[in-house]
């Protein structure tokens, strides 16, 4: 009886049995000092600002699909303000302190294309 009884319960806790990665855990790592702008920055971007509505292909707000989109609004200035300084983009949504410091420090460092 016992047997029959444990079998059901090993089934339902088994698929909670597998190797995530810390990354697909708790998301990207928040490394300051480890970021790259195809790993790091892009992803950033993709999920908060590369919408149709916004600065997606044909945004409404201009594209930033790019390295060479972005890297434009980088280098006048416009980036670091509404995203750093001012806090207001992305609009309706707001970076981690985690996204806001990996940002920071790659504008700091030459905004490179890894």
């Amino acid at each position: 009886m016992r047997a029959l009884l444990l079998l059901p319960t090993i089934a339902l806790l088994a698929p909670g049995c597998y190797y995530d990665t810390e990354e697909e855990l708790y998301g990207p790592s928040c490394d300051a000092s480890v970021f790259t702008y195809s790993g790091v920055i892009d992803p950033i971007i993709a999920a908060n600002c590369r919408t149709a509505a916004c600065h997606g292909p044909n945004g409404d707000n201009g594209e930033l699909v790019t390295y060479e989109q972005l890297r434009a609004v980088v280098d006048d200035g416009s980036f670091r303000q509404a995203v750093i300084v001012e806090k207001r983009m992305p609009d309706g949504g707001a970076l981690t302190t985690c996204e806001l410091t990996l940002i920071e420090n790659w504008l700091n460092t030459g905004a490179p294309n890894d």
